[in-house]
């Protein structure tokens, strides 16, 4: 019984000096990011009357280029442009 004592007392004194908490958490963070979903790509393309996409089969117009980065920043999505 003492040995089982003086074991778990030596594994959190290691843990501490090795800072095992801390790597666990940035191992646990690292998980979290991987397993974040990639972003959607959408294709933007230059018109007559400013920039247009397709966006879950829907047209979006914009009139200038800062509302489509502003557009894609709210709705999470990368963008490629074509025709600039």
């Amino acid at each position: 019984m003492k040995l089982t004592h003086e074991l778990d007392a030596a594994r959190k004194r290691i843990s501490k000096a090795l800072h095992l908490d801390t790597l666990r958490g940035v191992a646990r963070e690292r998980r979290t990011a991987r397993e974040a979903p990639l972003p959607e790509w959408v294709i933007v393309y230059r018109t007559a009357q400013g920039f247009c996409c397709m966006y879950h089969d829907v047209p979006v117009d914009f009139s200038e280029m800062l509302d489509v980065q502003i557009w894609s920043e709210e709705m999470d999505v990368q963008t490629y442009f074509i025709g600039l």
